[in-house]
């Protein structure tokens, strides 16, 4: 009887003690920031985050900044266009006149079309630290639905050589890409390079054949595909005159109409 008394006693004890260790606080793990690129060290050592805050404050300070500067030119149910977490913005000297200017693409916000229309919009610097405005282009982006499978065509926009380059991508079965290379001159907006591929299977792999023109001079670099290999192709097509942007339609365009 004893005995059993002492193995109750026992297990009581084993019992208690296993609930009083379950109700005691976990220890808290560190967590590190990936963004950071900073790994905790052999001997254990946490990271020195001491500017992580300061890290991602500036980055939200340049967006904020950058979309601040150009919000007066954004209309109400509009915003700059966001493709892999960037903004469409890019800022460079378009004018050649030591200040930076900016091009950038806006998009309708407020869902009052079924497909939200997009404008082009490149403004200059002043030596105030303000923007007026050089142009806007109502059709010179393509739309949400224009890049067939692949969906949302459009890549990038960037300032380039003194220049505002837009990359647009799609396809279905087959893909293609479109650039587009404009320049300010003569007091206006032209459209001086353009540049398309498509993607062929050749042998067992799959090239891009390219396609470039430089309308200023007239000159053609280009690819074929002959006897299973992709040769170059090079001449000049004869200067054209320059399209102006304000009557570029980016769905429409043909370089050989031209």
């Amino acid at each position: 009887m004893k005995k059993l008394v002492l193995f109750i006693i026992v297990l009581y004890s084993v019992f208690l003690t296993v609930g009083c260790e379950n109700k005691m606080p976990m220890p808290q793990v560190e967590k590190s920031l990936s963004t950071t690129g900073k790994n905790i060290t052999k001997d254990n050592q946490k990271p020195d985050l001491s500017d992580c805050s300061s890290v991602e404050s500036q980055s939200e300070d340049k967006v904020n900044s950058d979309v601040q500067d150009i919000e007066s030119f954004i209309p109400k149910g509009w915003e700059v266009l966001k493709k892999y977490e960037k903004l469409a913005i890019s800022k460079g000297d378009l004018n050649k006149d030591g200040i930076m200017d900016k091009a950038f693409v806006i998009e309708q916000s407020n869902q009052s079309e079924d497909v939200p229309l997009r404008n082009l919009l490149i403004v200059f610097g002043n030596k105030n630290n303000t923007y007026e405005l050089s142009i806007k282009a109502e059709k010179a982006i393509l739309n949400e639905i224009e890049g067939g499978t692949f969906g949302d065509p459009f890549e990038s926009i960037s300032i380039d050589r003194g220049s505002v380059l837009l990359k647009f991508f799609g396809g279905s079965s087959s893909k293609w890409h479109r650039y587009f290379r404009f320049r300010y001159q003569d007091n206006g907006w032209f459209l001086i390079g353009f540049t398309e591929g498509s993607y062929e299977f050749i042998g067992d792999s799959m090239d891009c054949i390219e396609d470039d023109y430089n309308l200023i001079t007239g000159d053609y670099i280009g690819e074929i595909v002959e006897d299973g290999k992709v040769k170059t192709v090079k001449k000049n097509i004869g200067k054209k005159q320059l399209l102006n942007l304000k009557d570029f339609v980016a769905n429409e365009y043909d370089v050989q109409s031209q």
